[in-house]
């Protein structure tokens, strides 16, 4: 090829779009890249925002459903055990399937806190409670996602003013009330006479030949009670678990095998 004839090519090859486009060194201005970082910088403030307060917004119907199921865990401990757990971290593993640090902080590593109703914390079910005790028999699962809620309950009306707190003002507190009312049955059982013993949850209360005093007190679902004739308990003629209401009654004078008896039943 001449000499003519390649500067030809060379101008032709300048000339096409394809050339050129390779052979482009041009970049982004200054004022282009500061176009697209003010682009990235409008979409950063209106997703991340977003982003976030569904994070949070997650988090805390997370929470919420963790209090749920700790709530049944102590439901479920309290007809198992008829006592009140300790510490959340007694609902581990048999009640709530989670770990003993799980059940004692959230997610954010702040404390999850446990309250009962001071007027019902010592409960025993042996004894039972009173019929103006039920409407107490309640209790709080207490968590802050952003802070140590600091719970301090010693009195009724510490706990009531808990219990009446309203965090929907406060997103990231969560508040679990329990109320196990329904969870307990009277015992009445009452005598004509002296005599007879009896047993509740394995505990029993003998008359040793004098009049055994009366109880109608409220006890948990499953309470299991044994009715004996003999001034000393040893082997009861009637043996239940609480189910309903039960009312029994001793009466000396029926005999033998028949002195316990449903209330109204007689001889």
């Amino acid at each position: 090829m001449n000499t003519e004839a390649q500067s030809q090519t060379e101008v032709f090859q300048l000339r096409t779009p394809e050339y050129q486009i390779l052979n482009s060194t041009k970049g982004f201005t200054l004022i282009e890249l500061i176009g697209v970082m003010a682009i990235m910088a409008t979409l950063a403030a209106v997703i991340v925002p977003n982003v976030i307060q569904q994070i949070d917004a997650a988090t805390q119907d997370a929470e919420t459903l963790n209090l749920a199921a700790m709530g049944q865990g102590v439901m479920l401990y309290l007809r198992d055990q008829h006592a009140w757990p300790a510490d959340p971290a007694d609902l581990s593993p048999g009640y709530v399937p989670f770990g003993a640090v799980q059940l004692t902080q959230n997610h954010n590593g702040f404390p999850r806190y446990m309250s009962i109703h001071p007027d019902v914390s010592a409960y025993n079910n042996v004894v039972g409670l009173a019929s103006t005790d039920l409407p107490d028999t309640r209790f709080l699962l207490i968590s802050d996602l952003r802070q140590d809620a600091a719970v301090v309950i010693a009195t009724a009306a510490d706990f009531d003013t808990w219990w009446n707190t309203d965090e929907t003002v406060t997103p990231n507190l969560k508040i679990h009330r329990g109320h196990i009312g329904s969870l307990f049955h009277l015992l009445s059982l009452s005598v004509t006479g002296v005599g007879g013993s009896y047993s509740i949850d394995g505990t029993a209360t003998s008359s040793g030949g004098a009049m055994l005093a009366l109880h109608g007190n409220y006890h948990l679902i499953g309470t299991t009670v044994g009715l004996d004739e003999a001034n000393t308990y040893a082997t009861p003629e009637i043996q239940f678990s609480l189910a309903i209401d039960a009312g029994y009654q001793f009466q000396p004078s029926c005999a033998v095998g028949a002195q316990w008896s449903a209330f109204n039943v007689g001889c």
